[in-house]
């Protein structure tokens, strides 16, 4: 599901925060049942003690619970609304992590905190909103029983006598009335969320789906036929709107193609003509309109229980997308994808893709972990990683988009030979689709072409056809030497452990109690000990005030100290002060949690954008959206309710046994002798559900890890039929959450059986020893004493379960107290901030001064660089891929530190300045470029700094504007207007057209310093020439351009050339000169292009 209501946001929302509330669906049940039967029972029993006055009692309290009613609507549109502002929020907080990298090169960090914050302030005013209604209805609560026992009692004064034992019997039945009413607003809060979280999920699972196979198959597809029989496919949900000018809705039309069995077909045209859209069809993520596609596919096996919605999935294909999706797992993992290990296969498809010399330097060899997105690998790395995950599967059709965009020229040619040409036993028999824009390269070892424009395909035929005709311009070199080497004896495959190349740590479980700090991490900024003394005070003057009325009306009744209306006058002004008193209460606590909700919050936003790239890299994302969803609706809703209700409990078992003991002196030895057996009972129940609840947080950060890699990789498990193992091992993890969860409800089952037996025990024999005593009381305080026994015991389980909740809650915080310590990045703004001039830099003068630099401090990628760069300069930056090319670029934006060596940009250390500083300076155009959620111009623009004809005026160089009157542009235009949406991480637009809208927001910034990074690796030769065109414009003429790029007609007409190997500076000259150089390292690049000629002819 791809449409914008099913964003990421809610999807991780629907995972962590709304099955975590259906958790308490038992509970939920039981109170619903519960509390209408002892309604009824204390209403029989009211009518049989108080005659037509118990009835008026009872029907008085029906009545409030219909005005309740009335606010419980209330608070139900709240809920709605915040669980909607909850999934915007955590949409925008997941897109900002998983562009994190983007975020922090563009300096952009405060301000997305400012975007985040201002979503989170509109949430806060709505818990506020949510605190005001709840503790409305907790007066209503609270304040009905003191009037309904008022109407009572005068109600039976009429014609009746007023006696302790019927007062206080009536009394006693109020209260067990008045238990079951206060689990009203409790009740409902639970009812609320608990509809509000089904409603969410039950949309959420009744989304649009992708289409069935069996509706795209049609019938009597054969087991190996592959192609399209005059099929028109979309994207559904506008997945990929925007794409063409067709109305917003990008289409393949009147596809009739039937690919040969066996060898290689390469699939050409232009950027945004629907290449990547066609293997994308063929994988089942595009909506057949009319016609069938042909692809073999096989019945699903072992679905069971797990909700497939198809009977057949896809068989016999492997699918390698244009942007490769690894999971966060081990090399060796994520190529054999769930097939079983042999060796020498392993080996042989390891070499046959380039690997080899790549695993050679990493110390774990395959076995190193390369985090969530393949984040520690480079952009050539995860793709050969994925054609290798292709490779080595036993499926005979390949689809292969783009795999040799990111790569050198020389591994670009050792794919095509020793890979995609291979006759050997691996490849053979093998069907290869291939999309590229290289077809000088290939398309004479391929047997058949295929080449689309606008989303139809203009020429289909043989390479001979081809090569005979003029569709496809062709180099005059060719060139089909390629070295092979010999595959190499890797130790690392051999000898490497996990444990050496593990990069995710599991995640850190803290032991025993919560801690102190942890304590004053919440409390901090309610008010520290100044809030807890106000609320136990305030606590303990409310519990004055109901213990008071009650013991007014014992000394009162029955005796002749004026009429009943006068003392009952009193009794209801006592209750209503001390019920207004209390909602008072629970609002101002609502208001010091708000607080503290808002600070870490804040905090911890902060924190994980200042966070070092390590950590980042490091630490699955399922693990820091648990931290903002679930753990933080325990932080906002949760825990200053549960305060709030231990405390009111203690304060009642503590009055209750002093006045009650002062009454009955024996009574306190009892008490304090059952308080202990509760108070030991607390303590093993807390023991094993703190480490229980420590656990079950734990197990909900892989499952939500899990849910993240599907959602990114949908199409790639879909392609490999996949489904099934991927639905069984949500199931195991979510078993393995389930097994912790149903421990904990069996040990609060145990906290109930035993705490139920002791205080029943317990309140038989007081009850006992208060008759046997009766003469000497005298009936008013034995039913005094009477009812507030049976208190006693009720809120000392109550206390117990509390303050249990209470710590077991606060490990939320102390879950996000651990992220409020990670390691972070230097202070994006600094005191040298402020003497630099406003314009700085004015000039692009870059000086590179011993620079050493690495990912890890003991591991250095580059190694002593030394150069200079004029202003104004185009510098193409190229070498074999793992030279520390695009180390290079993240070190001079300082997402790498230098461990020595300096950087000095237009006179200024860069060491010196705050990073926001440093990343607003430059501008940086990345090889897998981010976009947001959101128009256009907040993709352009995000904060409005600039103006409307300078975004278009970007849009129109780049190609990507279409023409306003007529509909149509260059075949890459997407955007009639700068309000049209772009889908989160640019669904809609191919690769290609999104690296133009990175082109044209670098355009916008016309930043002294702009930075490449193969940012025209996607894109065919046509377009990336109107690229250089438009980067050699009049917006970045006065600019210093550094370029790193596999394409070397790309830069041969730069002014100067910085060549790489192993992280050093080997050669630095003009492309001319460097070309002159015997045996010289960009000259053999050059030869191994197939270009040689054609780069000679360029070079100046």
């Amino acid at each position: 599901m791809h449409d914008k209501e099913n964003s990421d946001g809610k999807a991780y929302n629907v995972l962590t925060a709304d099955l975590s509330r259906l958790n308490k669906f038992t509970s939920v049940v039981s109170g619903v049942v519960l509390v209408p039967w002892q309604q009824a029972v204390g209403a029989w029993y009211m009518y049989r003690l108080l005659g037509l006055a118990g009835i008026l009692g009872t029907v008085l309290l029906t009545f409030s619970m219909a005005l309740m009613r009335i606010l419980i609507v209330k608070a139900r549109r709240i809920e709605v609304r915040l669980g909607k502002l909850n999934d915007q929020r955590l949409a925008l907080i997941s897109e900002v992590v998983r562009g994190i990298g983007s975020v922090k090169l563009f300096g952009w960090g405060t301000r997305f905190m400012n975007i985040i914050g201002d979503k989170r302030q509109e949430q806060l005013t709505l818990l506020w909103r949510r605190a005001q209604m709840w503790s409305l209805i907790s007066l209503c609560t609270l304040g009905s029983l003191p009037l309904v026992m008022f109407v009572t009692f005068i109600a039976y004064s009429f014609g009746h006598t007023m006696t302790a034992e019927t007062v206080f019997t009536a009394i006693s039945v109020f209260k067990l009335l008045q238990t079951s009413i206060d689990w009203i607003p409790g009740l409902a809060a639970d009812c609320l969320s608990f509809f509000v979280s089904f409603r969410r999920i039950e949309a959420y699972l009744e989304g649009q789906e992708m289409q069935p196979l069996e509706e795209r198959l049609g019938t009597g597809n054969r087991e190996m036929e592959l192609g399209f029989d005059n099929a028109t496919l979309s994207w559904s949900c506008g997945v990929r709107a925007n794409e063409t000018a067709d109305s917003g809705l990008f289409k393949l039309c009147n596809l009739r193609v039937q690919f040969p069995d066996g060898g290689l077909t390469l699939i050409g045209g232009p950027t945004g003509s629907g290449k990547s859209s066609l293997l994308a069809a063929l994988a089942g993520e595009m909506y057949l309109e009319s016609g069938r596609v042909l692809v073999p596919v096989s019945p699903t096996t072992g679905n069971q229980g797990i909700g497939m919605s198809s009977s057949v999935v896809l068989g016999n294909i492997a699918y390698v997308a244009q942007e490769p999706w690894l999971r966060n797992a081990t090399i060796r993992d994520n190529i054999l994808f769930g097939e079983r290990y042999h060796r020498q296969r392993y080996e042989r498809v390891v070499h046959m893709c380039a690997l080899t010399a790549d695993l050679a330097t990493l110390e774990a060899g395959d076995m190193t972990e390369i985090g969530e997105r393949g984040i520690t690998l480079s952009g050539g790395q995860r793709q050969r990683v994925a054609l290798a995950r292709a490779i080595y599967s036993s499926r005979k059709i390949l689809l292969i988009d783009d795999c040799l965009s990111a790569v050198d020229a020389q591994t670009g040619q050792h794919i095509l030979h020793m890979c995609l040409r291979s006759k050997n036993e691996i490849m053979c028999g093998r069907t290869c689709l291939l999309v590229t824009h290289h077809m000088a390269m290939c398309l004479q070892h391929s047997e058949y072409v295929v080449l689309m424009e606008n989303g139809q395909i203009v020429f289909q035929g043989t390479a001979e056809e081809v090569l005979s005709s003029t569709l496809v311009p062709l180099s005059k070199e060719n060139n089909e030497s390629v070295q092979h080497n010999k595959i190499m004896e890797d130790v690392a495959l051999a000898n490497a452990t996990r444990e050496s190349g593990r990069l995710v740590d599991e995640e850190e479980r803290r032991r025993g109690a919560v801690g102190l700090k942890t304590w004053q991490e919440y409390f901090r900024p309610c008010g520290g000990w100044k809030f807890g003394g106000v609320c136990l005070a305030s606590a303990i003057m409310m519990q004055l005030l109901t213990m008071g009325k009650d013991y007014y009306l014992a000394e009162k009744v029955g005796g002749d100290t004026g009429s009943a209306m006068q003392w009952l006058v009193v009794y209801l002004g006592l209750g209503t002060a001390s019920a207004a008193g209390s909602a008072l209460m629970l609002l101002g606590a609502y208001s010091a949690g708000l607080r503290t909700s808002a600070s870490l919050h804040g905090r911890l936003l902060e924190a994980m954008v200042c966070a070092t790239p390590r950590f980042l890299d490091t630490t699955p994302m399922g693990r820091i959206l648990v931290r903002f969803s679930s753990d933080m609706q325990v932080v906002d809703e949760d825990i200053i309710e549960i305060l709030m209700h231990c405390i009111r409990s203690v304060v009642v078992v503590s009055a209750t046994l002093a006045v009650v003991a002062w009454t009955v002196p024996p009574f306190a030895a009892v008490g304090v002798a059952v308080a202990g057996a509760y108070v030991w009972l607390m303590w093993k129940f807390v023991q094993v559900q703190r480490e229980g609840r420590r656990l079950q947080a734990i197990g909900l950060a892989p499952i939500a890890s899990l849910h993240t890699e599907m959602l990114a990789g949908g199409d790639t498990i879909r392609a490999f039929g996949m489904q099934v193992a991927f639905a069984h091992e949500a199931a195991r993890r979510a078993s393995d959450f389930l097994r912790v969860d149903y421990m904990l409800r069996a040990t609060s089952r145990w906290r109930g059986m035993h705490i139920g037996m002791v205080s029943s025990m317990a309140a038989s024999a007081t009850s006992a020893f208060v008759v046997a005593h009766a003469h000497r009381l005298g009936a008013g305080l034995c039913g005094f004493v009477l009812v507030y026994v049976g208190t006693f015991w009720a809120e000392a389980v109550t206390a117990v379960r509390q303050y249990s909740n209470l710590e077991l809650s606060l490990g939320c915080v102390e879950r996000l107290h651990q992220y409020l310590e990670v390691a972070c990045e230097a202070p994006s703004r600094t005191a040298a901030d402020n003497v630099l001039a406003t314009e700085w830099p004015v000039t692009g003068k870059l000086e590179i001064c011993g620079l050493v630099a690495g990912y890890i401090n003991s591991v250095p990628v580059l190694h002593g660089l030394s150069f200079a760069v004029a202003h104004g300069e185009k510098i193409g930056v190229v070498g074999r891929t793992g030279a520390g090319k695009s180390t290079l670029a993240q070190t001079l934006m300082r997402l790498i530190e230098a461990s020595s060596g300096k950087i000095i940009l237009d006179g200024v250390n860069v060491a010196e300045i705050g990073l926001e500083r440093l990343r607003q300076a430059i501008t940086i155009i990345p090889q897998d470029p981010v976009l947001f959620n959101g128009t256009v111009r907040f993709n352009l623009d995000p904060f409005g700094d600039h103006s409307d004809e300078l975004l278009f005026d970007a849009l129109r160089r780049t190609l990507l504007l279409q023409d306003q009157s007529t509909g149509r542009g260059s075949g890459v235009a997407a955007f009639t207007s700068l309000d049209d949406v772009i889908m989160g991480s640019g669904h809609g637009l191919s690769l290609g057209q999104r690296q133009l809208v990175a082109l044209a927001r670098a355009l916008v910034r016309r930043s002294r310093v702009v930075i490449m990074d193969e940012a025209t690796a996607s894109v065919d030769f046509a377009t990336d020439e109107c690229m250089q065109r438009a980067i050699r414009g009049a917006e970045l003429a006065n600019s210093t351009l550094l370029c790193i790029a596999h394409r070397l007609r790309t830069i041969i007409d730069y002014d100067r050339i910085l060549v790489l190997d192993k992280g050093k500076v080997v050669e630095f000259d003009t492309p001319k000169n460097l070309l002159c150089v015997a045996n010289g390292h960009f000259r053999y690049l050059c030869e191994s292009s197939n270009e040689f000629a054609l780069l000679q002819s360029l070079a100046t």
